[in-house]
């Protein structure tokens, strides 16, 4: 558990610190081939199946992060996105983990948690293991599950952000 820890945190690192700007500091307002916009930001639908910490390092190399849901218009864009992309919604990464400290979710990309959207009785931490959060298949609400599984993802950044080299 200490060595997910490590992760998590070494991961939220590598985000902050590739943050970057456009060449001329102006937001022209598009996203790169494949993403979809939605206000200032671009999501993707990545269909390889990973575990979070590997899906959040694919996000990271993306110039983004595991999306962070802050509304019901965002969710109904990504479930359509999951549903584009596999045919139907299947389980899926979305950035909202409790590894660090039981019960405090946080986003992977340090946006504030106002929004949740679990299903009944979730999240229920099931065999005491459980600090990775997925929309599930079959309802569409968020779960969480073990940080091991392998599930296909979304990933969110800033329209125009350019890859930090």
């Amino acid at each position: 558990m200490a060595r997910l820890n490590l992760l998590f945190v070494l991961c939220g690192i590598v985000a902050l610190t590739r943050a970057c700007r456009n060449e001329q500091g102006k937001d022209d307002g598009n996203c790169p081939k494949g993403w979809t916009q939605l206000d200032t930001y671009c999501y993707i639908y990545e269909h390889d199946p990973r575990t979070f910490p590997d899906a959040e390092s694919v996000c990271n190399v993306l110039g983004g992060n595991l999306v962070s849901i802050n509304s019901l218009k965002e969710h109904a864009l990504v479930v359509e996105l999951i549903r584009e992309g596999a045919g139907s919604v299947v389980d899926t990464w979305i950035g909202l983990h409790d590894a660090i400290l039981e019960t405090d979710f946080v986003w992977t990309d340090g946006e504030t948690v106002n929004f949740r959207n679990f299903g009944a009785g979730q999240p229920d931490n099931a065999g005491g293991n459980e600090d990775c959060v997925e929309i599930e298949g079959d309802d569409s609400l968020w779960d969480d599950d073990e940080c091991t599984e392998e599930n296909p993802f979304v990933c969110i950044r800033p329209v125009n952000k350019k890859q930090c080299h």
